[in-house]
Order: C-alpha cells, then sequence, then structure tokens
C-alpha cells in the first residue's frame, strides 16, 4: 500500500461515515461518500457536518500528498445547495504549494455535478515526513 493511503486507512471517522479515498496526486485528491440516514440532519438533507467532514478529507489528503505531515490551521466553507440521497464527491485542488502554509481549494458536489458546497483551507507542512510517521503509529 503507497504511504498516503496507508496513512489515510487510519482515519476512523472517516471509515465510519462511508468516505472513501478514490484518488491522490500531488497536490490534489478526489473522495466520495454515498449518503445514508446517519448523513441527515432535521430536514432529510444531508447535514453540513457531513459535507465538511467530506471536504476535510480530501483537503487532508490532497495537502499529505506531498509527503509530510501537513494538519489544517484554518477552514472556511461556503454552502451552494443540498443533497438528499446520493453520492457526494469532494475534489481538493492546491492554489498555493508554499513549502509551509499551502492553500487549496475543495469541491463538493452531487452526482449530477452540481456544486453543493466549496472550501477554502489552509495546511501547515510539518517537518515531519508520512513515512517516518507510519514507522512509529501503532495500528
Amino acid at each position: 500500500m503507497e504511504p498516503i493511503r496507508e496513512y489515510f486507512s487510519g482515519d476512523e471517522l472517516a471509515r465510519t461515515l462511508g468516505i472513501e479515498l478514490i484518488e491522490v496526486g500531488e497536490g490534489r485528491a478526489l473522495a466520495t461518500m454515498r449518503l445514508q440516514k446517519c448523513h441527515m440532519n432535521g430536514l432529510g438533507i444531508v447535514h453540513g457536518g457531513a459535507v465538511f467532514t467530506l471536504a476535510d478529507f480530501a483537503f487532508a489528503a490532497a495537502c499529505n500528498s506531498r509527503g509530510h505531515l501537513s494538519v489544517g490551521v484554518s477552514c472556511s466553507m461556503s454552502f451552494m445547495g443540498s443533497a438528499k440521497e446520493g453520492l457526494l464527491s469532494a475534489e481538493a485542488v492546491e492554489v498555493e504549494p508554499h513549502p509551509r502554509l499551502a492553500t487549496y481549494l475543495v469541491y463538493v458536489r452531487d452526482e449530477s455535478g452540481a456544486t453543493l458546497a466549496i472550501m477554502q483551507g489552509i495546511a501547515y507542512r510539518k517537518k515531519e515526513t508520512i513515512e517516518e510517521f507510519l514507522g512509529t503509529r501503532e495500528l
């Protein structure tokens, strides 16, 4: 298993919510989540927290894709729509690949391609690499 996928295999919240890492490359990532009853809010539409979690997962995969442990330091999300069913996707793309503070945009879309939300995130890149971390992690 490549290091980035091994690293994200330890994400219990993503596993619980059914989030899957579909694609990852330098500075980008694509994740999906099939909507279930547990993702819905009191209005019967997808919970904003579920949408944010999907976007955050794609953001994390994209900013860690360059091999160094990265953590989010700032995120903001704007909602444009909602969904009641189907498969949501989150596509994260690097806007500014600064060595320490990198900026990303994440687009959350429904199956028709309609944008439901856009997140902007800033990540701090640590000196430690993912491979170094994996060598010390207990699974």
